[in-house]
């Protein structure tokens, strides 16, 4: 079983995440050498790179979020195990286009429809207001998000401006792979959320 997280950087996720009580993997649970080659891996692999090559402006940076989110891919094909995420497929789609200047929608529809195979069971939507999420990243201490370290006023005008596409992102995705959708409110206490996954985790549905 699969859940992913999605949500703004600053949602409280990774805080969710880890006050989770019911066992689980995480993102870096499975190795690197556990990946199964195969022809949807292939695939899938072959339109993120497209997408990442198409959008504009061209980046080295987009390119590397690209390969990171076909490394990442590997999780997902161990649903033997239970493994719950953070930051998943619907996040990395995002980081990889926020901030771009555009992108072609139908290379991005084709990409989503070949991760398929690959689509968790269960999209967690932690819906957090872009000014909590900013007030949030301004007192973190340390990190390795984009927007860490930035004045609280570049964070609030480039999360404004990408928020709706994060949102758009896991509608798409979960309307093309049919996987279930359940949203959180981020501004509740972490431990309420994850009281929430845990019972998500423990129906195992």
């Amino acid at each position: 079983m699969i859940v992913e997280c999605v949500g703004l950087p600053g949602s409280g996720k990774t805080t969710i995440c880890k006050l989770v009580t019911l066992t689980h993997g995480k993102k870096g649970s499975i190795q690197l050498r556990e990946t199964r080659l195969n022809s949807m891996l292939v695939r899938a692999s072959w339109n993120v790179l497209l997408l990442c090559c198409a959008t504009r402006p061209f980046t080295i940076d987009r390119l590397k979020r690209g390969i990171n989110l076909v490394a990442f891919l590997r999780h997902y094909q161990h649903r033997e195990r239970v493994i719950l995420v953070d930051q998943g497929q619907v996040q990395k789609l995002w980081s990889i286009l926020s901030g771009a200047d555009n992108y072609p929608s139908r290379r991005l529809h084709k990409l989503i429809v070949s991760l398929k195979p690959f689509a968790p069971d269960w999209i967690i939507w932690v819906e957090t207001p872009v000014a909590v999420a900013v007030e949030r990243i301004g007192k973190r201490t340390h990190g390795i998000s984009r927007y860490d370290g930035l004045p609280l006023e570049t964070t609030h005008a480039q999360l404004s401006a990408s928020a709706d596409l994060l949102k758009d992102l896991a509608k798409q995705y979960s309307s093309a792979t049919r996987t279930k959708f359940h949203q959180l409110d981020g501004t509740l206490a972490p431990a309420a959320n994850a009281l929430k996954i845990d019972t998500i985790l423990g129906g195992r549905n």
